[in-house]
This record gives structure tokens, sequence and C-alpha cells, in this order.
């Protein structure tokens, strides 16, 4: 049995087909588990933490405002002022120079100022959000404005909960001529531009007030601004400037003393 090659080659085979059934079922069998278990969905463990009393709560770097900086005040500084000045002489796009303003209840010679400010004017000549912090909405005050070489105007105003714009929102015209300072236009002035005519910036006899055009040098048409003014006074009368100190910033209230461009001294005649 089975001594023949062909036999024993058909045995062989028939052998083979019964081991591999079994191992093929196992196989399969596999394979359906795993497919199985891929096709089910995760579950995902959440943790829940557990609650903890709350801590207490840390201390601001920064203090707590006080009542009175909250609400309405923390961003409103009163009522303010706004204005344009024209400077006597000069071209509609330079008006930039020094400015002065006070602020009084009424016009009178030798004043106390309510408030007062320097500033920078810039060259259109337009100032805004002066705090006027501190006056009575609906009353009314008058302002004092001089500039650098120019005679004081004043302008009266009803102060405005929000925004007062002076003059009507007009331009105010400062007359030229006061290079001296006292707030009034003499020969002494005018002597002093004398001095200084036909001198440019690379002069040694330049004198920056005297070129009321600003158009660089100290020329007739200067001089003939002087002498149209000759004998004016200012509002509230003659002054004696004290010498020059550095200027407040743009808008701000002077405190006093000697502090900021222009601080005067009235001449109080006794």
């Amino acid at each position: 049995m089975f001594t023949t090659l062909k036999s024993r080659i058909i045995l062989g085979i028939y052998i083979l087909v019964l081991i591999s059934i079994p191992i093929g079922s196992y196989l399969i069998s596999q394979q359906q588990t795993l497919t199985t278990k891929a096709s089910q969905p995760k579950k995902t463990k959440i943790a829940i933490a557990s609650p903890t009393p709350s801590a207490s709560p840390k201390s601001s770097p920064r203090p707590s405002p006080s009542p009175e900086a909250t609400g309405t005040n923390a961003v409103s500084f009163g009522p303010t002022l706004s204005g344009k000045i024209i400077l006597e002489g000069r071209p509609e796009n330079n008006q930039a120079g020094k400015l002065f303003l006070g602020i009084l209840e009424s016009l009178v010679n030798n004043p106390t100022f309510l408030l007062s400010f320097t500033m920078d004017l810039p060259s259109s000549g337009e100032f805004a959000d002066l705090s006027l912090a501190g006056l009575s909405p609906g009353k009314n005050y008058v302002a004092v404005l001089k500039g650098p070489a120019q005679i004081a105007t004043s302008s009266a105003f009803t102060i405005s909960p929000t925004v007062t714009r002076l003059n009507s929102n007009q331009p105010l015209n400062l007359l030229s001529g006061d290079l001296n300072e006292d707030n009034t236009v003499t020969a002494a002035d005018y002597d002093l531009a004398k001095t200084a005519l036909g001198a440019n910036k690379t002069s040694s006899r330049w004198n920056e007030l005297a070129d009321l055009n600003k158009d660089g040098i100290v020329n007739l048409l200067d001089l003939s601004l002087i002498s149209k003014n000759l004998g004016k006074v200012g509002a509230t009368g003659v002054w004696v400037s004290p010498q020059f100190k550095t200027a407040t910033p743009s808008g701000s209230i002077s405190p006093g003393g000697q502090q900021g461009y222009w601080i005067w001294v009235p001449d109080i005649d006794n």
C-alpha cells in the first residue's frame, strides 16, 4: 500500500488538507475577533475633579479706585475750553509760540487769576481741552490771553458743562509789538526793533521777538506793526514780566510762584 510515488503524493496532499482545515478555522476566528473589537467604540474615562474650597482672592497689583475715581469721574475732567488765536502779522499757518491764558471772574487791572495756563501754541493757532474743573457751569468768566510779543486780549464767556468755545468759536486777534513784555506798545519796543533792523538769524543783532511777521529778518514791515500799535495797552493794564522760566507743558495749569513761561507781576501803585 502506498508503495508507488503517485500514491505517496496523493497521501501527502490529503494530510496537508486535513491539517490546514483546523489552522484555517483558527485564523478566521481570530480575524473576526479582532474586527469585532476594532468596531466597538472606545470607552473614554473622564476624571471629574472633586470641588476644593475657593482660594482667597489675591490682592491686585494696583489699588482699587477710590470712590472719587470711579464712574464718570474716572474719565471726565469737567468742562473744557478751546479756541483759536491769531498773532498779528504772522502768516496764517505760522501761529506757533508761547501763549499765556488766565481766567478771571471779571476784567480788572492787576488781577488774580482763578486759573492760569501756559502752552505751546501750534502753527494752526488752535488749542483745546484746557480743563476748567473747579469753575461753575453757567457762570460768566473772562479769559485773558497774551502772546510772546503781543499785548493781552480778553474774551468773556459763559462756561458750558462740556466744551466752551472761546469767542463763539471765532479767532481772537492778538495785537503785536510788545517786545519788552510789559503789556503795552511804546517807543521802547520800537527802539528794540530798530536796533535789530536788517538782522537775520545769523546776525549778532538778531531779535526773534522783533521779527513779528516771521519772515526771517527784522525789517520795515515789523517796525510798521509796532508803529501802528504805539500807545496801546493790553487787557488788565501794564505788567512787569520777570526773567523767563521754562514753559510748563501745553495746556497745564501753572501752580503759581515763578513756574511757567508767563508769570506776570503787576506794577501796583501805592
